[in-house]
């Protein structure tokens, strides 16, 4: 059996604004694929909006009973039922400016992360509400517990208690910490890495029933824990070698976040960036323009405005009360994040009016000691991304420029965790392991 090749069409602007079904190839294109089956994947590109549509699986064989299959300039048209496949497209840029009706063939790996992104915007995302803590049973045993319930696309419920190994677990998760403090040791030691997360995927999820439903299908695990729990490094749960966030984010929730919220974004198109002057910090003038390059190429009607400068608390408060999206550059410890050399910001008490999206690129978000996440969702903020770890200054500037490409694409609507997860499928050509940043409660269109 021939493999199936892949491959990029482009139309012009008329089929896009027409919405034709049918999509038109030159003669001489058909007859180079034919030659190597008659079986191809199609994504179809519209290079005005760099959008990248499908995908199409279209047998060649049926050219035959097509009617109009070729016309005096020497095109065939190919009829495409399923319109709907063009309602949402991801944001994709081709490496040098094609003509109309091109095609250039993709490898198999390019295809599955282009499948995948479009997967994210057209099908119904499952959703999984997950809750876990640890307690002392009658006899002083610590005690495992678990519940998840699942409400989109269908009604799912699991439970799940057992005792729980305190001492065994302590020992991986020493081991993560040792790792997780060395910058980029998530790719350079992807292996142990996916050896620490299978074993806490055998202790955490051992219910096999609700493992396999819990990895049919790409879907949003809404994280709820309790103070013993918190600190599970869930990113890294891994299953068959993979690390499982491949097909599933992991959002960190509170209960308050993730109630109904239907306030509206104050400015849609108001941007701030917070950098905090350091000696340590040298890349922020080229994170910086990366998100400044991206308004002028992709969205000019976007305001951003640059704070680079030491702040107080109530300096920060007017920042996050006045604008819709908020990216800091700063360092992060264990208790908080740096405002200035003399204050270390570790919650916020309470916002008049939260923005919908902050962006924390600093390290070592994930401890336990560290609220200013917690306190941020709870001031009804929708969404934090946050660091992980120890991050190298500059080494992550790729997943924040395609998840700020395919967020503020002005031909494409998408929420922050499409955007998150578009920006993982990008990186991932180039990257082996886990993501360095959380995603942190609920998608918000921005």
């Amino acid at each position: 059996m021939k493999e199936i090749k892949s491959y990029i069409i482009t139309q012009n602007k008329e089929y896009f604004s027409k919405n034709s079904e049918y999509i038109k190839l030159k003669n001489s294109s058909v007859k180079k694929i034919i030659k190597n089956g008659n079986i191809i994947n199609a994504f179809l590109y519209e290079e005005e909006k760099n959008k990248l549509y499908g995908y199409y699986e279209i047998d060649l064989n049926d050219l035959n009973d097509l009617k109009n299959k070729k016309n005096k300039d020497d095109f065939v048209c190919i009829k495409i039922t399923d319109n709907y496949k063009r309602r949402r497209g991801i944001y994709y840029k081709l490496d040098k400016k094609y003509i109309d009706f091109s095609l250039f063939e993709i490898d198999e790996k390019t295809f599955l992360k282009l499948k995948n992104g479009l997967d994210l915007l057209n099908e119904n995302i499952s959703q999984t509400f997950f809750s876990c803590s640890i307690e002392k049973d009658l006899e002083g045993n610590d005690i495992f517990k678990y519940k998840a319930i699942e409400t989109s696309p269908s009604l799912y419920i699991a439970e799940y208690q057992k005792k729980f190994d305190y001492q065994a677990y302590n020992s991986v998760y020493k081991e993560y910490l040792r790792l997780l403090k060395t910058s980029n040791s998530e790719n350079d030691n992807s292996q142990k890495f996916i050896e620490i997360g299978s074993y806490l995927t055998n202790m955490l999820i051992p219910e096999k029933e609700f493992r396999r439903h819990l990895l049919n299908g790409f879907r949003i695990v809404y994280l709820h824990l309790d103070e013993n729990t918190y600190n599970i490094p869930w990113e890294i749960l891994a299953y068959d070698k993979k690390f499982i966030s491949e097909k599933i984010i992991f959002s960190y929730t509170n209960a308050v976040n993730i109630l109904p919220n239907d306030a509206k974004n104050k400015n849609n198109n108001k941007t701030a960036i917070v950098s905090i002057p350091d000696d340590n910090i040298k890349n922020d003038k080229k994170e910086i323009e990366i998100i400044n390059s991206i308004k002028l190429n992709l969205n000019k009607d976007m305001n951003i405005d640059l704070y680079r400068k030491e702040h107080n608390y109530f300096d920060f408060i007017k920042v996050l009360e006045n604008y819709d999206i908020v990216h800091i550059i700063t360092h992060g410890y264990s208790n908080g994040i740096k405002l200035s050399e003399d204050y270390i910001l570790n919650s916020i008490n309470a916002l008049e009016n939260p923005p919908s999206l902050v962006f924390i690129n600093a390290c070592n978000m994930e401890e336990n000691d560290n609220k200013l996440i917690q306190s941020l969702l709870s001031t009804g903020v929708r969404t934090v991304i946050s660091g992980t770890g120890s991050l190298a200054d500059g080494i992550y500037v790729d997943f924040i420029e395609s998840f700020y490409s395919n967020l503020f694409h002005k031909h494409t609507r998408i929420n922050t965790a499409q955007a998150y997860y578009l920006a993982y499928l990008e990186i991932k050509e180039s990257y082996n392991g886990f993501m360095r940043y959380r995603f942190n409660g609920v998608p918000a269109y921005v």
